[in-house]
Parts: C-alpha cells; structure tokens; sequence
C-alpha cells in the first residue's frame, strides 16, 4: 500500500502528539480504505477501528476475502477481536514511521496470528492483518485518540 494514499486521508495531528499516543500505548486506528488480498481497494463508509491500550487491543474492522474455514455459529464475517494477552514490539521504519508489531496470545483472537501497523508521523497509518483460517487484509487509514467513554 501507498502511503501517500494514508497521508491524503490523514488527521491533522502533530508529529508530537503521535509520538505521544504511541508511547503512551494509547490510541485507535480509523479505517477508511480496505485492500483485500489480490482484491481492489474500496472506500468504507461508518466506523471501523482497531484500539490498542497497554492492557487490551480490540478491533471492529470490516473483511472482505477468502476464508479458509467457516466461523461455526456465527453469521459475523468481520475482523472482530478483543485480547488481552498479546506481545507488542515496534521498529523503526522508512520514512520516518514506525512499524508496531501485535502478536496475540489469548484464545479469544486465536483466528489472529499478526498485527502490522506502520505509523507516519502525521498520524496516516497502514494496517495489516494476518489470520490462520482467512487471507490477509490490510486497511488504509488514521490514528487518533480513543473516547472517553461517560
């Protein structure tokens, strides 16, 4: 994926306020384009996030691709997980971004295998996700701060 496609679609946050909110491990990714594997990107429309906090990272993302096995009981065929035990690394990456890594351990996500996401210092980011019974899929979009919820 082109991260100038990320860049166009990007917030308006700082370099700082990233660097912030990915110290902090504090923040949610907005999707707003999907590129299914060998499939054409597609806009999304509504909202699809992936959060990640130190204690739990949740995704509510949209799937379109090949499965390799059927989800039995469950009409949902989006990227939905919660985890709570996961290994969590970054890297440094071209352009100035920064590539985190999740690797969930818990049987709540056993379907995931990997997490990428590479950040740019304005806030664009580009996420991909791998998972052992689907092809993988990656997502165009932002960061920003997750909601207080009240």
């Amino acid at each position: 994926m082109a991260c100038s496609t990320g860049k166009q679609a990007a917030s308006a946050l700082s370099e700082a306020e990233v660097k912030e909110m990915l110290d902090a491990q504090n923040y949610r990714f907005n999707a707003r384009y999907v590129q299914p594997a060998g499939g054409r990107s597609r806009i999304i429309t509504g909202t699809y996030t992936l959060d990640v906090t130190k204690d739990k990272v949740e995704a509510d993302l949209p799937y379109f691709g090949r499965a390799y096995q059927a989800p039995i009981g469950s009409g949902d065929v989006g990227m939905k997980f919660k985890t709570t035990e996961f290994n969590y690394s970054t890297e440094k990456g071209k352009r100035e971004s920064i590539k985190i890594i999740i690797k969930p351990k818990d049987a709540s996500a056993n379907d995931i295998q990997d997490i990428y996401l590479t950040v740019f210092p304005n806030g664009s980011a580009d996420l991909r996700i791998v998972s052992v019974s689907r092809q993988a899929i990656s997502y165009i979009g932002e960061l920003s701060t997750i909601p207080i919820v009240k």
